[in-house]
């Protein structure tokens, strides 16, 4: 078991937790940081393409991706209406295929705009739910529905970290993601399963001081979200190994790199706004 990777780990949970229980969602400070992961990752993304020879417009991807990004949190705040948004995200994607006109090589230009759409899905839009969730309710509070996810992700990782290290026998899915083990999911299950039980209990049965969960909502979402979690895990490592490349960056020791970090949350957030939307509103 790596003893400084779960140190650094704790080290960042701190940080995060000081930070969504101080600063108010609606600030500044939180869209430059929606911002600065949403594009960190997209370049990581672009750059596993490319070092699987998968040609891509890289910069246009990455503004586009901060376009869309920032689109949502103004949408999220009542800046502008939902039409709007739509609006964006729409031409963001057309003018993504028009640009493929301008390519005189058209095997080139196609592949080009299929890798520059698939990254502005993979992480931009995915990583919108998060912002969503962050600016749900009073954008003078915590974003606490955001640390929510997080909390619950991350806590699952390192769980199925711990469990899968020391009890890890049953691979879940050997040509993908090898050390991934199913006694590491049940970790991940159990452990996620133990916050949702101390966040009902801490927060008086509320996701933030606008959405109300209960103990049963907890524990569906306590087994659901590892699950998620970790398909969006083996999505990323289905890609590198692909591409031929162990971390998305190198960025933070035993972590790698921001993708490295947000994969699994990617894929949890947006089943966090579904089921918000579906069974408790």
């Amino acid at each position: 078991m790596d003893k400084k990777r779960i140190t650094i780990a704790l080290g960042i949970g701190v940080v995060l937790v000081t930070a969504f229980s101080i600063v108010p969602c609606g600030w500044w400070i939180g869209l430059i940081g929606m911002l600065f992961f949403a594009g960190m990752a997209t370049w990581e993304f672009y750059s596993l393409l490319e070092a699987g020879h998968i040609s891509v417009w890289k910069n246009w991807g990455v503004g586009a991706g901060l376009i869309l990004v920032a689109a949502t949190w103004f949408q999220s705040t009542g800046t502008i209406s939902k039409i709007s948004f739509l609006g964006v995200l729409v031409l963001l994607l057309l003018a993504t295929l028009t640009r493929m006109l301008f390519e005189p090589n058209l095997k080139k230009g196609l592949s080009q705009a299929l890798g520059t759409i698939v990254g502005m899905v993979y992480v931009p839009l995915l990583w919108s739910f998060v912002v969503r969730l962050f600016l749900s309710g009073d954008l003078s509070k915590p974003g606490w529905a955001a640390f929510y996810i997080i909390l619950c992700m991350k806590m699952s990782d390192s769980g199925g970290y711990f469990f899968g290290s020391r009890f890890g026998k049953n691979k879940l899915a050997p040509t993908i993601s090898p050390k991934k083990s199913w006694e590491g999911l049940i970790g991940g299950i159990v452990v996620c399963l133990i916050v949702n039980v101390l966040w009902v209990w801490i927060s008086g049965g509320k996701l933030n001081h606008f959405i109300p969960l209960s103990m049963g909502h907890a524990l569906t979402l306590g087994l659901l979200i590892p699950i998620v979690g970790t398909i969006g895990d083996l999505v990323e490592s289905y890609i590198k190994r692909a591409v031929k490349v162990k971390d998305s960056n190198t960025m933070v020791y035993g972590l790698g790199g921001i993708l490295d970090m947000v994969d699994s949350i990617l894929f949890a957030a947006p089943l966090l706004y579904i089921y918000i939307i579906l069974f408790i509103f």
